[in-house]
């Protein structure tokens, strides 16, 4: 349909399409990653995990979560992206880590100014999140996968680049917490010649708190992606209001358009006000609200939840951190805007704010989390496992390495 076309070569995905997906559990979605987007301009790929909140199942005997948006059997040569729909036990956790990412070019490792961080949960064996295409299959294939990523990530138009100071502007790009299947991520890495640096966490409660642990990281990514959703559904629809023609085949795209919206705007109501980010912070900042600083929160949300509940070993309590964000303030936008006057002028006040807030430095949260017991220890230093495509792969024939 010629209304869905973009002035590049990007095709918008139209309400029609968008709505068989948002309807069918067991559909893949398999995208070009660069071209695809979505009313409102964003990547189709970069699509945030949501929970379906109606077909989940939270109290049972054998509790599930259905997860929509996985990424999982593209293929990153050809720039495709498929998405798949899965099942996931929120109690079948077997362990969980923090995992940073370093640039290919750092020197040093680790040891990079800014690292990309995600957390890393494996399930128990036999107890693995089952892909709903093709869960039930009575041809032999093997409808699990061994473990999920959640990625906090800057969402944004393909014809706009990533750039960390323009991410300095909180209006740059838009937030996505992306859902992988951990061998896929690891693949995409590995292709760009990236190591995985991984911490295991030590959550209060054990498995207790590793379900926690899960349950927030959903609901942050779910609502702030529900935000996000619904404005660009409501923007798109007034574009397509103020230059369509009346006619009958108009009026079912709008009712699509709100029937899109009702299910974007359905989520569950969270009963900690940590577990919502309001309006302001539904955007990337590369300092206050960045792949990094959200996993932290994540991390020290869920252990503010389970000391309520009573749960504290292994805590060390005066090391452990209120569950907050900072904000961003003026001096950002100068360096946002990247001329060279105001990056000498913003130097001292960055300087300065990165003093008083080291935990937004990615190098920095996982001694700091051990420190506070989230953290196994390997001595006096957080225990460090290195996984790379050339020594210590995470996943081998036997499948994921437990180690």
């Amino acid at each position: 349909m010629s209304n869905f076309k973009s002035e590049s070569n990007n095709r918008i995905l139209s309400p029609a399409e968008l709505l068989s997906w948002a309807e069918d559990n067991t559909r893949i979605m398999r995208l070009r990653t660069f071209c695809d987007v979505i009313p409102g301009g964003y990547m189709a790929a970069m699509a945030p995990a949501l929970v379906e909140w109606r077909t989940s199942d939270l109290e049972g005997d054998e509790p599930h979560v259905i997860l929509r948006n996985l990424n999982y059997g593209g293929n990153p040569l050809e720039k495709t992206t498929t998405l798949h729909s899965v099942r996931v036990n929120p109690d079948a956790v077997d362990f969980a880590e923090f995992v940073l990412v370093p640039p290919a070019a750092a020197v040093g490792g680790r040891a990079a100014p800014w690292l990309h961080a995600q957390l890393r949960f494996v399930f128990e064996a036999g107890r693995e999140p089952e892909l709903l295409n093709l869960a039930g299959s009575e041809t032999g294939t093997d409808a699990h996968i061994p473990d999920l990523i959640l990625s906090w990530e800057s969402w944004r138009n393909p014809d706009k680049g990533f750039n960390v100071f323009s991410a300095m502007d909180e209006t740059a790009y838009g937030l996505s917490q992306r859902a992988y299947a951990g061998p896929q991520r690891f693949l995409e890495d590995s292709l760009h010649g990236l190591k995985w640096f991984s911490y295991r966490l030590c959550m209060p409660g054990g498995k207790q708190g590793l379900t926690e642990l899960l349950k927030v990281a959903l609901a942050l990514g779910d609502g702030v992606a529900r935000h996000t959703l619904s404005g660009l559904l409501q923007q798109s629809e007034a574009d397509w209001l103020s230059h369509a023609p009346p006619g009958e085949e108009n009026v079912k795209i709008m009712q699509q358009w709100q029937t899109l919206q009702d299910r974007a705007s359905s989520s569950m109501t969270p009963d900690d006000p940590n577990l919502s980010l309001d309006a302001s912070q539904s955007s990337y900042q590369t300092l206050v609200r960045s792949c990094a600083t959200l996993s932290r929160y994540t991390l020290l949300v869920a252990a503010s939840r389970l000391i309520q509940q009573g749960h504290t070993d292994g805590i060390i309590m005066d090391k452990l951190p209120s569950p907050s964000l900072h904000e961003p303030e003026d001096w950002m936008e100068d360096v946002a805007r990247g001329n060279l006057k105001g990056l000498f002028l913003s130097a001292p006040l960055a300087l300065r704010y990165i003093l008083r807030h080291p935990d937004l430095l990615p190098v920095k949260i996982p001694e700091e989390l051990a420190n506070a017991g989230l953290v196994e220890r390997d001595g006096d230093k957080p225990r460090e496992t290195i996984y790379s495509h050339k020594s210590n792969r995470p996943y081998g024939p036997d499948g994921v390495s437990r180690l």
